[in-house]
């Protein structure tokens, strides 16, 4: 492989990712439509590469060559996911790591 400078490969390496750059704005109807579509390309890519991982018997170089891809798609998907809890907080849905148990009284059905 020959000598490329940083630079150009960080910009290789952005170039590549630029498709799960989600563009519509957060509060537009577009964005949900975007956003899911880069989320289970990311998801499923990820899925492919444990798949792929887990079936065949790679050398030392390739194996860590997808661990780092599964690296690279767990960040993409923990950006796709701040992205949908910020669009979420701005229509008035905090999401929390707890789960919340409700009872019947707690919910106010207006019939």
């Amino acid at each position: 492989m020959k000598n490329i400078p940083l630079d150009v490969q960080l910009l290789e390496e952005v170039s590549n990712l630029e498709y799960f750059i989600v563009k519509s704005p957060v509060n537009s109807q577009d964005f949900w439509k975007e956003w899911q579509e880069k989320f289970s390309r990311a998801y499923m890519s990820r899925i492919a590469i444990k798949k792929l991982l887990k079936a065949k018997k790679l050398p030392y170089d390739e194996l860590s060559k997808y661990k780092a891809q599964i690296t690279l798609y767990e960040d993409v998907l923990y950006y796709l996911e701040t992205l949908k809890n910020i669009a979420m907080s701005i229509r008035g849905i905090f999401m929390s790591d707890q789960n919340v148990e409700l009872d019947d009284e707690d919910i106010d059905l207006d019939l």
